[in-house]
């Protein structure tokens, strides 16, 4: 099993980094074919408030942990989307950075 780990820090705040991560939940149901789910205002481990997008699909399953100066993507590949992972997490990068702008 590959595993993806993403990271960006940002200056945009709670409010609008949830609306990034509801665009690139629309994005990955759509385009992508994930069952997501949203959780709203959990506390991490740092004790902040976060969001949480849950997401998997046959071959992948993961996370995206929202704060209010960060986005932490870790993503979960099976054997058979393994062998495509450098063209994943490069799609997942600029499809984020997209977002925020």
């Amino acid at each position: 099993m590959a595993q993806i780990e993403i990271q960006r820090a940002h200056t945009l705040g709670l409010a609008k980094a949830r609306d990034i991560a509801l665009q690139w939940q629309r994005e990955a149901e759509s385009d992508w074919g994930m069952d997501c789910t949203y959780v709203s205002n959990e506390t991490n481990e740092h004790g902040e408030l976060q969001d949480r997008l849950n997401f998997e699909r046959p071959g992948a399953s993961g996370h995206l942990c929202v704060t209010a100066t960060e986005l932490k993507m870790s993503l979960a590949l099976g054997f058979l989307m393994a062998q495509f992972k450098d063209k994943i997490e490069e799609k997942i990068c600029s499809n984020l950075d997209a977002l925020l702008g």
